[in-house]
């Protein structure tokens, strides 16, 4: 592991077992509920409507015209909610903390408004950038807060760190200190170094490592 090389922290045991982190996981893995929920309605209410009507009637095939393509979204955006819980449950079963020195900057973004250059619109995006400890660059994630839906901690953090549970050639999950908010953060492009054989079991077993990278 990168951070017990640079002689970082590692804190024991493993990332969900931090104080609030299973609630804020179970609230959200219960929103899967309401998806299946409406899920089911919509194939309900198709097959009432087919079987009142009969299925090629007028209001058969509108309802259904009406009906399937929403069903699909409804099943696609049930799929990837699954998933993401999921990833974020299996993340932060496999990996602990490590505590990592940071600094927060802007940097330059693709956005959907801001300052038209070559036929793209840029932003500015809040990044928070993990240090070597010569204070170089190791790799940069979004912030922790950004887009978090949980309790807010209560008392100060220290600005200069985050905890990171994962692989910092891949991703994982970012938080501010004490565990409270995170988010799962992913590399656009895989860091370079060569991991041991313990990092690249760990991050296949997490979910962390591309299909490409896996031999």
């Amino acid at each position: 592991m990168i951070a017990a090389e640079y002689g970082y922290e590692v804190l024991p045991g493993a990332a969900v077992d931090t104080p609030g982190v299973q609630d804020v996981l179970r609230r959200r893995e219960r929103g899967l509920r309401w998806g299946l929920f409406a899920l089911t309605a919509e194939v309900l209410l198709l097959a009432a409507v087919l079987s009142l009507a009969g299925p090629g009637s007028a209001p058969g095939l509108v309802t259904a015209a009406c009906m399937i393509p929403v069903i699909a979204v409804t099943a696609g955006l049930t799929l990837l909610w699954r998933r993401a819980r999921r990833r974020e449950r299996l993340v932060m079963s496999t990996y602990g903390w490590q505590v990592w020195p940071v600094r927060t900057q802007d940097v330059r973004v693709v956005a959907a408004e801001g300052e038209r250059v070559q036929g793209r619109r840029w932003g500015t995006d809040g990044r928070v950038v993990l240090l070597q400890p010569d204070g170089q660059s190791h790799c940069s994630f979004p912030l922790p807060a950004d887009g978090w839906d949980g309790p807010r901690p209560r008392g100060s953090r220290p600005p200069e760190r985050v905890w990171f549970a994962g692989d910092t050639r891949f991703g994982g999950m970012v938080a501010e200190p004490g565990g409270l908010p995170f988010r799962y953060v992913v590399r656009s492009v895989p860091g370079t170094r060569r991991g041991t054989k313990a990092e690249d079991e760990l991050a296949r077993r997490a979910g962390l490592m591309p299909r490409n990278r896996r031999r």
